[in-house]
């Protein structure tokens, strides 16, 4: 299973679209968990099929990147949201 699904690329774009952005300007990495190992201050997420891991999201224009949590059960998208209306990743 993976770690991002199709319907939270298509939250995602559409977030990137309905602030004003172009998807085109961003790139996005996920990463399982037992590829890379949690920091202690990462939040743990509890998940009913075991998948976590990290989404980074990098604003290419900017060169702005953000790393969030990732899995099932996880709210990565909305918190990408948040931070782009929050100015995170700079102006449209």
């Amino acid at each position: 299973m993976p770690l991002i699904t199709d319907r939270e690329m298509a939250d995602f774009d559409a977030a990137i679209l309905q602030a004003g952005f172009e998807v085109d300007d961003f790139s996005i990495v996920d990463v399982e968990d037992d590829e890379l190992p949690l920091k202690d201050d990462e939040p743990t997420v509890i998940v009913q099929n075991g998948i976590t891991g990290t989404v980074t999201v990098h604003r290419i224009s900017t060169n702005v990147s953000e790393k969030y949590r990732a899995g099932s059960g996880s709210a990565w998208q909305q918190d990408f949201e948040a931070d782009l209306k929050a100015g995170k990743f700079g102006e449209p």
